[in-house]
């Protein structure tokens, strides 16, 4: 083969991985327009809810108005928790009809995160970049950089259309997956799921949320008249 023959067959190979890694992937975009569609939102519901082998283990509900307001009641396995932050203010219980105003320990909850768009944490002014939005921002980000997205079946939560894509990426050396349905109307995930049916997320964006300060009163105990 001359060198002209060689010479060609390498510019041929170079252009298609090039045309290749043009071609805009399909699953990175979705996520994409997902992380903008972030963005926008200003409230949100999330129910998360584990079973095993068909029975039900965890159910969390978890409420935001942002940037800075959340409730959310947990049932675990005979538990039962709940937490209401207001700006810096934390009320929580756990097990009792008693609230408590301060930082919980680290065993509130089961540890089973739940994505927090749009929120800030406790502490930090709202004039900084909000720590739960940015753990959603990374959190997508490592999926886009990392994972492989593939496309799945159109389906529909609630009369509303969405497409499902499965993503996969290894975290050191595990490799995690999930399935998410993104609205066809606005990117938004609709719901969240792992392969085996097990573990599933349900999003409700926008919604109209209220979050009060709950009454520190004990029970059983009439309140302080003013």
């Amino acid at each position: 083969m001359s060198a002209k023959a060689k010479i060609g067959i390498v510019v041929a190979v170079l252009f298609i991985v090039m045309l290749f890694f043009a071609i805009p992937n399909p699953g990175k975009k979705a996520l994409r327009a997902e992380q903008v569609a972030m963005n926008e939102v200003t409230s949100w519901r999330v129910l998360t809810q584990v079973s095993k082998n068909g029975r039900p283990r965890i159910s969390r509900s978890h409420a935001a108005q942002c940037p800075d307001k959340e409730h959310i009641l947990e049932n675990a396995e005979g538990d039962f928790s709940e937490y209401i932050r207001i700006g810096d203010e934390v009320f929580y219980r756990k097990n009792s009809y008693q609230w408590v105003q301060g930082t919980p320990g680290p065993d509130l909850f089961v540890p089973l995160p739940t994505p927090r768009p749009c929120l800030s944490n406790p502490g930090e002014p709202s004039s900084r970049p909000p720590g739960g939005a940015e753990e959603m921002r990374l959190a997508l980000e490592n999926d886009i950089k990392d994972g492989r997205i593939e496309k799945g079946e159109k389906k529909q939560y609630q009369g509303k259309p969405c497409q499902e894509w499965t993503v996969s990426r290894f975290e050191g050396d595990r490799l995690a997956n999930y399935i998410t349905c993104l609205s066809e109307a606005n990117n938004l995930p609709l719901y969240t799921r792992d392969a085996n049916e097990d573990f599933h997320m349900y999003f409700e964006w926008g919604p109209a949320v209220t979050v009060e300060p709950p009454d520190l009163t004990p029970p059983g105990k009439a309140p302080t008249a003013p």
